[in-house]
């Protein structure tokens, strides 16, 4: 076996190998991914192949695996459940969780545990994988009374006996650690979104096609999809805003189809709908809805369907109207410069901040929600 220093970086690097095999499409393991999908994530077959062609983590820097490796705590085994959000999540998170040990547990998703699947199966027949120390096993539950030391086990130095990585809802990440017992140390991944910001030097049909390049990938479902778009200046450049945003999503939608709607979603964006006509305006196209609010007092949510919520803000008035919503904020992506990018990265300091367009792409360095520590 390698030195301790060596081993992590490996099982990190066999399970970007993994996930490689899977954004392939002629290899068996992305063969089965895009016919399984479909069925499991929600998407259409053209966004699962969005999501796995371009949004799979496959080529990531020495430097971004460097910090990922360094970002990552250290302990004897890792317990990992995943959501079913984004259908790629599994990566990232298998990823840090093999940083942080050797013995990893993964919990799918029940609804959509394809990915998860495939790289478990993937790195179990890896020889690299087990020549760094690495194991790793589905489980159907997290064993929480066998999560911490065992009877007498002895863990070197201050490391925790077992990290618990948590990704879903709020709700998932409080209840898992209420259970999790002494020597587990958890780390929760809760419910996030996006906000993109377009400021006074940006060109609105430039910035309009780029926050449709952030929003149609997992159907905004993920929390780095804006949810949100907030235009500095008057109204009037934030009702260009969203007319070319509708546009822009248009012409996606006609690429990349939304995923069928449930009928609960249906009836959000239904509700969504008829509030922003009260107070503003609302476009509805292929698969997508953008909603304007040119005299925001407060920001409504939309539902994650493709919609987005666009209102005109200053940077004097972005805190009161960020400030109900900065604990969710995962992720500010912002084009055009100007003070209320500022004023937004200052209100949502633990958020990824990016380009606009480049919101969902974010470096392979670590978790993608850095909230949590």
């Amino acid at each position: 076996m390698m030195d301790d220093g060596a081993a992590p970086r490996l099982r990190v690097e066999r399970a970007v190998a993994a996930a490689a095999r899977i954004a392939d499409a002629r290899d068996p393991l992305g063969e089965e991914a895009r016919l399984r999908l479909p069925s499991t994530s929600g998407l259409s077959p053209e966004g699962v192949e969005l999501a796995l062609g371009r949004h799979l983590e496959v080529a990531p820097s020495h430097g971004e695996l460097d910090a990922l490796v360094a970002a990552s705590g250290r302990a004897r085994r890792c317990h990992v459940v995943l959501a079913a959000n984004v259908c790629t999540a599994p990566l990232r998170a298998i990823a840090v969780a093999t940083a942080t040990a050797p013995e990893v547990f993964v919990r799918p998703s029940r609804r959509d545990p394809v990915i998860a699947e495939l790289l478990v199966r993937a790195l179990q027949a890896d020889e690299g994988f087990r020549r760094a120390g690495g194991a790793i096993a589905l489980v159907a539950d997290v064993a929480l009374g066998d999560a911490g030391a065992a009877a007498g086990e002895r863990v070197p130095g201050d490391l925790p006996h077992a990290e618990l990585h948590v990704y879903g809802s709020d709700q998932t990440v409080a209840t898992l650690r209420a259970q999790a017992g002494p020597g587990v140390l958890v780390r929760g991944h809760g419910a996030g979104l996006g906000l993109a910001v377009v400021g006074l030097d940006a060109n609105l049909v430039e910035a309009a096609r780029d926050i449709a390049a952030d929003v149609v990938p997992f159907d905004q479902r993920g929390c780095l999809s804006p949810r949100f778009a907030l235009v500095e200046g008057p109204a009037e450049r934030a009702e260009a805003l969203a007319r070319a945003l509708h546009e822009a999503l248009e012409e996606a939608g006609a690429r990349v189809p939304r995923g069928p709607l449930d009928g609960a979603a249906r009836a959000e964006v239904t509700m969504y709908r008829a509030t922003l006509e009260a107070v503003g305006s609302f476009w509805e196209g292929r698969g997508h809805g953008v909603g304007l609010d040119p005299a925001p007092r407060s920001l409504l949510l939309p539902p994650a369907a493709r919609v987005v919520h666009v209102a005109a803000s200053s940077a004097e008035a972005a805190p009161a109207l960020l400030a109900p919503i900065r604990g969710a904020i995962t992720a500010v992506g912002a084009g055009g410069g100007g003070m209320l990018a500022r004023a937004a990265a200052a209100a949502a300091p633990r958020a990824r901040l990016s380009a606009l367009g480049r919101m969902q792409r974010p470096p392979l360095d670590g978790p993608v929600d850095l909230r949590t520590p």
